[in-house]
């Protein structure tokens, strides 16, 4: 039998609580891995490239050890998880869109449960921009002021195809798409959240960008949201900033949902989920 040791403390805290800091996907399948590093000592080949470190690709995670078959030791390097996998997986996710780098109307509503009660409304048969806001809580004082509060949530949920503008007589009323009925139609509020995550991932800069900080390992900040996603002369204006805020926060709310790990700081790419509830906005 090998003895299991790890590079730091980090990892051995990660790798005694697979169900806090990993998705179910890698609690579920890395155990059966470390039994049989436990028995064999080395279950993949060994890259001489690397310093002889093994790397061990699994379905939901990538592990880099090195076996010490002399002393019986094997000593875990490092585990990534295959994050954009694992959202295919689990989310109907078309990731193929037309060559565009530049995306012209980046929504500006941050707070998914607000979408969500959105949709609630219109199926319900709230329609105008002053009834919904009213119903979202607003408090402005002036009939403009309560109706933009409305229009943030429905222009986001129109950029997400959740919800489209008809043609009924002489003006345009709100209307929910097909997958916008599924959320109205949804018997809780799980299921609300999960289909709202599946939507913000079929929305191509938030899929840009989930790449960046999982798979691409890149810190997630408004710089790297604004290269990716503005023209660089709007880098700096108000607009932009409040926009790419937006954008942040879904995928902070994407990464507490599914418990995909993003990278927030320079010292990890696998943020813990308690560190992420701690920072996680837009709930």
């Amino acid at each position: 039998m090998f003895d299991i040791q790890y590079l730091d403390r980090e990892i051995a805290k990660k790798m005694e609580k697979l169900e806090t800091y990993f998705p179910c996907e890698v609690s579920q399948e890395l155990p059966q891995y470390l039994k049989q590093l436990r028995e064999k000592g080395e279950i993949s080949k060994v890259d001489f490239f690397r310093g002889n470190i093994n790397q061990l690709n699994a379905v939901s995670f990538k592990l880099s050890y090195i076996s010490d078959h002399v002393n019986k030791i094997v000593k875990i390097i490092d585990i990534k998880v295959n994050s954009m996998d694992l959202l295919k997986s689990r989310f109907s996710i078309i990731d193929s869109w037309d060559d565009k780098d530049i995306f012209d109307n980046i929504p500006q509503c941050d707070v998914p449960s607000k979408m969500i009660k959105t949709i609630e409304l219109i199926n319900q048969g709230i329609n105008t921009s002053y009834d919904i806001g009213i119903a979202l809580g607003s408090k402005a004082s002036q009939k403009r002021y309560v109706e933009r509060h409305a229009q943030y949530a429905t222009e986001a949920l129109q950029e997400l195809s959740l919800i489209e503008r008809k043609k009924q007589s002489r003006k345009f009323i709100l209307d929910l798409t097909p997958k916008g009925q599924l959320i109205a139609d949804a018997l809780d509020e799980d299921t609300k959240k999960r289909l709202i995550v599946e939507a913000m991932l079929n929305y191509r800069p938030v899929w840009l960008i989930i790449a960046e900080v999982t798979k691409g390992g890149k810190e997630l900040t408004d710089k790297l949201i604004k290269n990716l996603v503005f023209h660089e002369e709007d880098h700096n204006s108000d607009t932009s900033n409040r926009r790419s805020q937006t954008l942040k926060n879904w995928v902070k709310y994407i990464s507490k949902f599914t418990g995909i790990p993003i990278c927030l700081t320079n010292q990890t790419l696998q943020l813990t989920i308690p560190m992420l509830y701690g920072e996680a906005d837009g709930e």
